[in-house]
């Protein structure tokens, strides 16, 4: 089981970060998970989320997250769903 992303967090975590571009009618056009995972303690206790959006052309979503300077986690995914 992976540990919380949270820098210096050593509890075991099943909540995986996942982001999402919705469609208008709410389907999604692309929804990865990424290779974060967040313990329930750090779950419930709040987030500041900032998101940096970065175009490609190769039809991937690559995301990274950290938490408090920690270790990033990375993931590409390919986009199989057109706009």
């Amino acid at each position: 089981m992976p540990t919380c992303i949270v820098h210096g967090c050593q509890n075991q975590a099943t909540n995986n970060f996942g982001v999402r571009l919705r469609r208008e009618d709410t389907r999604a056009i692309w929804a990865p998970n990424t290779e974060a995972y967040i313990c329930d303690f750090h779950a419930s206790s709040g987030f500041d989320i900032v998101v940096q959006l970065h175009t490609r052309n190769d039809s991937n979503i690559v995301t990274h997250v950290n938490a408090n300077g920690g270790v990033v986690a990375q993931r590409l995914t390919p986009i199989t769903n057109t706009p």
